[in-house]
């Protein structure tokens, strides 16, 4: 299996050409391969292509709501780590993202601070990928031992 995770970058309308190289670098840093998606069809397109996605989703991401997006995300790849990137201290909004199943909430980065967490929730959902990725392993190894056995 491809050790290697996409990492799908959302745009966001109030992000910079700098914040921006800074989540490839992030995505970089920790393991993964940084794809930016300008749109739902991309986001869409590129989740069908990858087996455990991580999305590093804006609050407003296509016109759309974070909310209605993590739904939509999640219909396409129910593997996918969705970290929001949302400004917001809403109770009721982020009770809902995580109802609807991020995998962590995080500011939109914009600070050294903001940087490093990110990272840390970043490195976390790229651990849990490689964990999952290496339980499937163990787990069809021991289908196969099971099948040959049985044979």
């Amino acid at each position: 299996m491809n050790s290697t995770l996409d990492v799908l970058i959302t745009r966001a309308e109030n992000r910079t050409a700098t914040q921006e190289e800074q989540l490839h670098q992030l995505a970089r840093q920790t393991g993964g391969r940084p794809l930016s998606v300008a749109n739902l069809a991309e986001a869409v397109s590129a989740l069908r292509n990858c087996d455990q996605p991580i999305v590093l989703l804006s609050e407003r991401f296509d016109r759309s709501s974070a909310l209605e997006m993590i739904r939509l995300l999640r219909q396409c790849n129910r593997r996918v780590r969705i970290i929001l990137l949302a400004d917001t201290d809403n109770v009721s909004f982020l009770r809902q993202a995580r109802s609807a199943g991020i995998f962590y909430h995080a500011l939109e980065p914009r600070s050294e601070e903001d940087l490093a967490e990110l990272k840390l929730a970043l490195h976390s959902a790229v651990e849990q990928c490689h964990e999952q990725q290496q339980a499937e392993q163990r787990e069809h190894r021991l289908w196969r031992h099971l099948a040959t056995a049985l044979g």
